[in-house]
């Protein structure tokens, strides 16, 4: 197999990222095909319902994170739901410690992208924040415009309500993709039936410049994926 080449951020962007190395990582062709159609300027909104360990936040992360070093975009905003307010609140510290439990998953995609949190990413506040990445939580979206080159990423969409994915969604303005990430079979609300992720994955399906893609293969390990397996 002929070694794939690496992306030069100096050139012009390739039509497709099938070429070219992703990180070092070998994906898997649901892998592939949900970059790519992170990738392609034909979608505005994709949608990854995927187990554990199938690798979407790696595949979302680092895909926005080229585009971005191509100057296709200029920010990526990540957004993660607390499930709900109240558990948000109940938490110790000021804003920033309240949250930052939640943002995890984006720091740990980061650093398998080669990229710094400590320089990229700043926490609850989408203007002036510094390094190109912002996380925030959906509790602080009330009246903000997602607008202008960004990259938004909507993780662990399972556990937003309807009305939490709603007030999400419309913050979207022009000149941004959204990808929005999930499992549907790993809800932490309360009460799953509420999730609005499958809801809103059938209400986009169909739609143009909109992408349905699932990732089935755990490369977490064996103990992961026959976790997962056990139906409730």
């Amino acid at each position: 197999m002929a070694k794939k080449r690496k992306l030069d951020f100096s050139k012009e962007p390739p039509a497709s990222l099938a070429d070219y190395s992703f990180y070092g990582y070998a994906l898997d062709d649901d892998q592939k095909a949900f970059a790519e159609a992170i990738y392609s300027d034909e979608n505005d909104i994709i949608f990854c319902n995927a187990p554990a360990g199938t690798g979407k936040n790696l595949v979302a992360f680092g895909t926005a994170n080229i585009l971005c070093g191509f100057g296709k975009f200029d920010e990526i905003v990540y957004i993660v739901s607390p499930y709900g307010e109240r558990k948000q609140g109940y938490l110790p510290g000021d804003i920033q410690a309240k949250s930052s439990v939640y943002y995890d998953p984006l720091y740990q995609a980061a650093v398998s992208c080669g990229v710094n949190p400590n320089v990229s990413i700043s926490q609850d506040g989408l203007d002036g924040c510094g390094g190109y990445i912002t996380c925030i939580t959906d509790t602080y979206l009330r009246g903000v415009n997602l607008k202008n080159r960004k990259i938004v990423i909507i993780d662990e969409a399972q556990n937003f309500a309807v009305p939490q994915l709603k007030k999400t969604l419309t913050r979207i303005g022009t000149d941004v993709k959204t990808i929005v990430i999930g499992h549907d079979k790993q809800c932490d609300l309360d009460e799953p039936a509420t999730s609005g992720f499958t809801k809103y994955i059938e209400h986009f399906r169909g739609k143009p410049r909109c992408v349905v893609c699932e990732l089935h293969t755990n490369h977490r390990g064996w103990v992961s994926q026959w976790a997962d397996e056990l139906e409730e």
